[in-house]
């Protein structure tokens, strides 16, 4: 995912009009056993932390913030925990920039523009790809659909909370903390919210799951990087789930062309055209 847009701000509200009479949509209600049974959320969480393994997808691609306006088609591919490869695609269908994340490595290459770079996956330098800074873990598990932190049953930090038409889950890991909330039944993460101790980072959204190779996949994912004022929506407009991803996709190597720049990405500008500008 890279350069990203706007989310959508709030739920949409079905008005139903008969006879000047306006029939309100009825709130949704906790399921009883949930306020009871807070273990039950989070042995479903569990469950669905291991129900994808790779995402392999095309995706459009919008982003909205003070540094202007974009959108882009991307081929995202995600193996579980730590790799990906994003590629941009021009308009013609040929990669225009090509991002590899291994671990905590990063590498770039823009082919028409003769530039690769490498350097370290930190959320500064996927920010300045994706538009909002957020480090390659939470990334790569919002972008299969998980909450950004894994959450673990038997940390005594967990706190699970039933609300009026949701339950709320808090966890730590590492220097970040999450909030996330699950619909009514507590089935599925709906939104959350990921921070440090300094503060907010990130909301994000999930919509449109669709059952797919056995898990409920988000084909739409929103974010909105608190910091930089900057919204992204990632909307699949093809999945596929928990199939072989050969290692090598991820090897990003500098090519030996003899042409291509060859640029440090710890602080330097990353390669441009990443998205294209909406008019």
């Amino acid at each position: 995912m890279i350069g990203l847009a706007r989310p959508v701000a709030g739920m949409a509200w079905l008005l139903l009009a008969a006879a000047c009479a306006v029939v309100p949509t009825p709130p949704r209600r906790l399921a009883p056993s949930l306020g009871d049974r807070p273990e039950a959320v989070l042995e479903g969480l569990a469950a669905r932390e291991s129900a994808v393994t790779t995402v392999r997808g095309l995706a459009s691609v919008r982003y909205d913030g003070p540094a202007g306006s974009g959108s882009a088609t991307q081929v995202i591919v995600v193996a579980m925990p730590d790799r990906a490869r994003l590629e941009v695609l021009s308009p013609l269908g040929t990669a225009v920039l090509l991002v590899a994340i291994r671990g905590q490595d990063l590498a770039v290459h823009a082919p028409a523009r003769h530039e690769y770079g490498v350097g370290r996956a930190t959320p500064e330098t996927l920010g300045r790809l994706a538009r909002v800074p957020i480090p390659p873990g939470p990334l790569l598990r919002l972008l299969v659909g998980l909450p950004p932190l894994p959450v673990r049953a038997g940390d005594p930090r967990v706190r699970v909370a039933a609300e009026a038409e949701a339950v709320r889950v808090e966890s730590v890991d590492g220097p970040y903390w999450q909030r996330v909330w699950t619909g009514p039944d507590g089935a599925e993460v709906e939104r959350g919210e990921l921070g440090e101790a300094t503060g907010l980072l990130l909301r994000f959204e999930f919509g449109e799951r669709r059952r797919l190779n056995g898990a409920a996949f988000p084909l739409a994912v929103r974010l909105e990087g608190v910091r930089t004022g900057t919204r992204v929506a990632i909307q699949y407009e093809t999945a596929r789930l928990n199939e072989p991803v050969d290692a090598g996709l991820f090897d990003l190597s500098p090519p030996a062309d003899g042409r291509t720049r060859i640029r440090d990405l710890g602080g330097g500008s990353l390669p441009e055209s990443t998205v294209s500008p909406v008019r």
